[in-house]
């Protein structure tokens, strides 16, 4: 943890020092920082107790940079070091590791080394319309998974078409190491165009108690201020205890927005559980909204061979966002 501290104390320090730095390099260096503050009140009912709580919903800090090289070949240096702050944690010690990493940007697409979401989390795009909340898709289904020691490519974008990649070295010398594969169309945010589709798959993923694999099939449409999305994923145990289970899940969405209102709805479906999420998120301005959410997941009557396990309960929050 002293390790990490240092490691943002000199992040924070080249941030406040850029000025100075950047003087010389306009043209060839930008560094950004950036973070979110996402905080809710929370009213549970889970596993038969009722309560209320406090909730730091994944909140953030972070520094990514682009650093242009002075080669023959057009080169970029990447990277990006951010952070989990846990707001809400009684433990001063309250930072976590999310995405780290440092990489190479060219006419060939983009190559990075460190910790990063797999190919398939990434795959998604923006679909997730409840995401960091309870109503997240990795509270039912496999594959959300950030790892160490990836390695990720990012191909060129071709008429729309993107191809995608990780590899990941296991720490296990008696375990193949596991990969992850995608290819996209669109663009993941329905900025650029008002359709994405994607299809990933991930091979040998190493799970706590498992070995998965999982293919997942993704499309979103924008019609104006109206969108719609669905998944279909299908995983699979390949060893492990229940080695040879399998499940299979969708998820469908949709959002309106009305002004500075956007409202939402999502139903998802895994493994005989299946969570209804709705919500609305108000703007208050660019980087500033209140929200306020209801997440409701039931159907959780597993057997021994269910492979994917999660909390049944109904879940109520108001909260604020601040990004800068």
């Amino acid at each position: 943890m002293k390790l990490v501290k240092n490691t943002l104390a000199l992040t924070v320090c080249s941030i406040l020092a850029q000025p100075v730095f950047a003087a010389g390099n306009v043209e060839n260096e930008i560094i950004d920082f950036y973070g979110k503050l996402n905080l809710s009140i929370e009213a549970v009912d889970e596993a038969g107790e009722n309560f209320n709580e406090l909730k730091s919903n994944a909140s953030r800090v972070g520094v990514k940079g682009k650093y242009k090289l002075e080669t023959d070949y057009a080169l970029t240096a990447i990277y990006r070091l951010e952070w989990q702050v846990n707001v809400n944690d009684d433990d001063k010690d309250s930072l976590t590791a999310r995405n780290q990493w440092v990489g190479l940007q060219g006419g060939f697409g983009e190559f990075t080394v460190g910790r990063s979401d797999t190919t398939l989390k990434v795959s998604q795009g923006k679909f997730d319309l409840f995401n960091d909340y309870e109503g997240d898709l990795k509270n039912l289904f496999i594959g959300e998974n950030r790892i160490t020691d990836s390695l990720t490519y990012k191909s060129p974008s071709y008429k729309n078409v993107r191809f995608l990649a990780s590899y990941i070295l296991s720490k296990d010398t008696d375990l193949d190491n596991p990969y992850s594969v995608a290819v996209q169309f669109g663009d993941g945010s329905l900025k650029k165009t008002n359709f994405f589709v994607s299809l990933a798959h991930d091979e040998n993923m190493q799970g706590k108690s498992a070995i998965y694999q999982t293919t997942r099939l993704v499309g979103m449409y924008k019609f104006g201020d109206f969108r719609v999305g669905g998944i279909l994923t299908e995983s699979e145990v390949s060893e492990g205890a229940y080695s040879g289970a399998s499940e299979n899940g969708y998820a469908v969405n949709a959002s309106y927005k009305i002004g500075k209102v956007l409202a939402k709805v999502q139903y998802q479906e895994f493994a005989g559980a299946d969570a209804i999420n709705i919500g609305a998120d108000y703007k208050l301005g660019k980087n500033t909204k209140v929200f306020a959410w209801y997440t409701d997941r039931e159907g959780l009557s597993f057997d021994e061979d269910t492979i994917k396990k999660a909390t049944e309960g109904t879940y109520f929050a108001i909260g604020m966002e601040q990004k800068f």
